[in-house]
């Protein structure tokens, strides 16, 4: 009987040590689980507001090249039109030189546009 008793407290001892160390592992795997959701969350937030910046990043980029497209073509627009002024000044000019005609604004701009015209 004496033996009984020390089998059963063998046993006894047994379980509460091995509950114990299963306890210890199931609160160690649930800190670790928890540990992970955290990283993961921070990691998420840390990912999300990258992305954010990037997308933010990009708009700011967007506007700028569209800015820059925006004034490069008035600045385009301005020297054609410079251009065109130019050329038909040089035009009038020429005609009024070649043929000694000297008609009023209306008349050598519309000789000008023709004599364009018939030398392209």
């Amino acid at each position: 009987m004496t033996e009984t008793i020390k089998d059963n407290s063998k046993q006894h001892t047994g379980n509460w040590v091995e509950d114990i160390r299963k306890g210890a592992e199931i609160e160690r795997k649930e800190i670790d689980e928890t540990s992970r959701q955290r990283s993961k969350e921070a990691f998420d937030k840390m990912r999300d507001k990258a992305n954010a910046e990037r997308d933010e990043i990009n708009g700011l980029m967007k506007q700028v090249a569209e800015r820059n497209y925006n004034d490069s073509k008035l600045k385009r627009d301005k020297e054609i039109k410079v251009a065109k002024q130019k050329a038909m000044q040089q035009i009038e000019f020429e005609y009024e030189s070649k043929y000694g005609v000297n008609t009023d604004k209306t008349e050598r701009t519309k000789q000008a546009w023709s004599n364009l015209v018939k030398g392209l």
